[in-house]
């Protein structure tokens, strides 16, 4: 089996050789890299579309007709860049690159996605959740009453895993976000009717008198954060009723954390 490759792969060799010497173009697309190189793709699901361009529109620096190749650039692994520049070749930089990026993405495509081949949707490494949390602290999202998006393992409902315009790399803002599958939240005062009926705020944005612009409100406890949803409630998992962010046990436990009586 060993000795009829390697006679495979002489004679491919032997062949350029000569389309060289005969003044033809000879390209590395012509070598069929899978030959040895079949674990990349064998029993796999999902084949990233880039292979059937062929290897060398990603590995350009590679000498494929050299045995053992040798690498014609300094760009890791023979590529034709390091990536994730060599990746916006094909996907839309602007969808990598919005107001909050996730840091993953800083770390390289790779650390998430598999170049060639994945058993997985999307190319991952492993599934999500359990790709999620080889960065996230499972602990967090595992206490005593957990979200059901959560406990479905719907990061990505929620996520937007490369980059967003809203905060925590939602895929909207938190209210709309939150409002999707919670709708009877704005169709009546939310906690406590107040006096005037209209409940606790949700987070909308308010105007700004001096400059007449809508501003975010800021969260009172935690500085420097929007107010929203999750000021009071946490997104993942909690030890308190209705997923409470601080610990309590009923309503008015929780309002003493904002409100000083």
């Amino acid at each position: 089996m060993q000795l009829s490759r390697a006679i495979r792969l002489f004679l491919s060799i032997l062949a350029c050789a000569l389309m060289t010497a005969l003044a033809v173009p000879c390209s590395a697309q012509e070598v069929d890299c899978l030959k040895c190189h079949a674990s990349l793709t064998a029993g796999k699901k999902v084949r990233h579309p880039a292979l059937d361009m062929g290897c060398p529109s990603c590995h350009s620096g590679i000498d494929a007709q050299k045995v053992p190749h040798k690498k014609t650039t300094t760009f890791s692994k023979g590529l034709s860049a390091e990536q994730p520049d060599l990746c916006y070749g094909c996907h839309d930089k602007a969808m990598f690159s919005k107001k909050h990026i996730h840091p993953a993405v800083a770390m390289g495509c790779t650390g998430c996605h598999d170049p060639h081949a994945s058993q997985n949707e999307k190319l991952l490494v492993s599934a999500v959740p359990d790709l999620c949390f080889n960065c996230h602290d499972k602990g967090d999202f595992s206490r005593k009453n957990v979200h059901q998006p959560v406990a479905g393992g719907m990061c990505l409902t929620c996520h937007n895993p490369h980059s967003s315009d809203s905060t925590w790399l939602l895929n909207k803002d938190q209210l709309h976000l939150c409002t999707e599958c919670h709708d009877q939240i704005v169709k009546g005062p939310h906690a406590i009717s107040g006096f005037g009926g209209k409940g606790h705020p949700l987070g909308a944005p308010k105007m700004d008198k001096r400059t007449k612009e809508l501003r975010p409100v800021e969260d009172p406890v935690r500085k420097g954060m929007p107010f929203a949803c999750s000021s009071c409630h946490n997104p993942h998992s909690s030890d308190s009723i209705h997923l409470f962010r601080y610990p309590a046990k009923s309503s008015t436990e929780l309002c003493v954390h904002c409100h000083k009586f």
